[in-house]
């Protein structure tokens, strides 16, 4: 997924698959989104759709990560 498709989000504290997996389910469980790609190697989502950014920095602040 190319970065200029979507909102990107810098994310901190993902350091493995079970991170990667737990962040995006979290944000394809938001409104409005239809696709979302995690990134590990470098800590970054691309997220696809119509959601509001603070909503998507909230789900995955709730998630237990932090949006940079």
């Amino acid at each position: 997924m190319n970065p200029q498709d979507g909102i990107v989000l810098k994310i901190e504290g993902m350091t493995c698959g079970h991170c990667k997996s737990s962040v995006e389910k979290a944000l394809l469980k938001v409104p409005g989104v239809t696709q979302a790609e995690v990134d590990l190697a470098h800590k970054q989502a691309v997220v696809i759709g119509t959601a509001d950014r603070s909503m998507l920095v909230k789900v995955v602040d709730d998630a237990g990560y932090k949006v940079i």
